[in-house]
């Protein structure tokens, strides 16, 4: 697990901590919803949606233009409110922030209820951190 940088956006560091299990989900959704966010940005006007077999459908974003610019290399993007960018992600379609490091979180909330949610986020959390 990634060590927790003092240095890094609030976003990533309220992952980090989620992951270590110092505060719950919740928290870091209502972080996401109020950050800033980095996306890919399409020729045409939407957002880039991958359909993974077994998986389902997913778009990507990013705690810093840094990590996309890690992912994606040099491309034209879009910068919002985790909020704003929900509101751009069809219903189904699943958003993974940072899906290269270790803090990746799924953000699941136009596929499942909050209470839905917070079942799966612990059942994950303890295949990921056996204890």
């Amino acid at each position: 697990m990634e060590p927790i940088d003092s240095e890094d956006v609030p976003l990533a560091s309220i992952a980090r901590q989620v992951w270590a299990g110092h505060c719950r989900p919740a928290e870091f959704f209502d972080a996401f919803n109020r950050e800033r966010i980095f996306a890919q940005r399409p020729e045409i006007p939407g957002i880039l949606v991958t359909d993974t077999p077994d998986r389902g459908c997913w778009t990507r974003v990013f705690s810093t233009i840094e990590r996309l610019a890690a992912h994606a290399g040099e491309c034209e993007y879009l910068s919002t409110t985790g909020a704003d960018f929900m509101q751009l992600v069809p219903t189904g379609v699943g958003v993974m922030l940072d899906p290269d490091d270790e803090h990746r979180i799924p953000v699941l909330s136009q596929v499942a209820s909050a209470a839905e949610l917070e079942v799966a986020w612990a059942r994950f959390a303890r295949e990921r951190n056996p204890r």
